[in-house]
């Protein structure tokens, strides 16, 4: 197996993290810093790793909690004017128990996630107000931003998502359009070219992730099939190459807790087997929610993720911890597949 390069970027924090690079190649992990799964009070707060270092250092309070409450969900990217956006969400508590929803808001950082401003009552439609972000804010071409949302019907049921399209740069959010009729939930976002995206979609009743494309001609969403067995999400989803796309995901099932990934070589028409990247061992009960970046074409790869449990973490491996994994896509292909990615590099 390829070796194993973690840095942590949080201690005591739940985590549901998320990756961005910087134009001048900072990492920036925005992630919610509580050692909980949302029962605690708590903020989403962003670290940063300097290029060609190796340290996170903590930085700016992207989303501050109100009172009795938390600042839990996330999604995150970079505005047309390489202003960070972060979409988020978070309920009101009560004896460690949720008993409210503390509203939908959105932050925007101009130095790089140094300092934040909140606005806590964004120009988003009506319907999306009461929805949970998640994922990334994407760019769509060179002059449209998108990002998604769901609505959670309680455990076992279908959930619904959207997508939703802003065209001055994050100011004003109109346009929206549902992934479908079926089971939709945490949505990562991909874009393929300025007409067509692609989603890595998990499901809330079984837990798989499913992959759907949205044509900005048609305005419909087509379901493509699923990608991952039950109780294998959520996902995320980016380019690596002209027609390469990488998905990583968490591993929940019992024995395999970790992290797994996909390669496709045709743009998500059809999809190579999975490889396991990373595992937590037994002891492990909470993690995943990987996000990853592509650094290089050389194949090296970051992705960030949670975990409660992490055997390589001594003394002290059972914590709640951000964690960012290093490692190199073309240490799992065939020689065959490595030259079809570099190709199209």
């Amino acid at each position: 197996m390829p070796k194993t390069d973690l840095s942590v970027v949080a201690t005591n924090a739940c985590g549901w993290p998320n990756l961005c690079e910087l134009e001048n190649g900072d990492l920036i992990c925005t992630y919610f810093n509580a050692p909980s799964h949302g029962l605690l009070e708590g903020d989403l707060v962003c670290s940063i790793q300097k290029s060609e270092q190796k340290k996170w250092v903590k930085a700016g309070i992207v989303s501050q909690r109100p009172a009795n409450g938390n600042r839990m969900h996330l999604a995150v990217g970079m505005a047309q004017n390489r202003d960070l956006l972060c979409f988020s969400s978070g309920f009101l508590l009560k004896d460690q128990k949720f008993v409210g929803f503390a509203g939908k808001w959105l932050s925007r950082s101009s130095d790089g996630g140094l300092s934040w401003t909140e606005h806590q009552n964004p120009n988003i439609p009506k319907k999306l107000r009461s929805t949970i972000p998640f994922g990334r804010v994407i760019s769509v071409g060179n002059s449209t931003l998108a990002y998604a949302c769901y609505r959670s019907q309680g455990r076992g049921k279908a959930s619904e998502s959207w997508v939703c399209f802003s065209h001055d740069d994050g100011w004003t959010w109109d346009n929206y359009y549902k992934l479908g009729n079926n089971d939709s939930n945490e949505v990562a976002l991909c874009a393929l070219s300025e007409t067509t995206l692609l989603a890595a979609v998990r499901t809330h009743v079984d837990h798989h992730v499913k992959i759907c494309e949205f044509s900005c001609k048609t305005k419909r969403w087509v379901e493509k099939g699923a990608v991952t067995l039950p109780m294998q999400h959520p996902a995320d989803l980016i380019k690596v190459g002209r027609n390469c796309l990488l998905l990583t995901y968490g591993l929940r099932n019992r024995g395999l807790m970790g992290l797994a990934a996909r390669i496709s070589l045709d743009e998500g028409k059809t999809w190579l087997p999975p490889w396991t990247i990373h595992q937590c061992g037994p002891k492990a009960n909470d993690l995943g929610y990987p996000s990853t970046v592509s650094t290089d074409k050389k194949g090296n790869v970051l992705t960030a993720f949670y975990t409660d449990h992490e055997p390589l973490c001594k003394p002290n491996p059972s914590k709640y911890r951000v964690l960012v994994k290093k490692w190199n896509l073309f240490e799992w292909m065939s020689s065959e597949t490595q030259k079809i990615v570099e190709d199209g590099m």
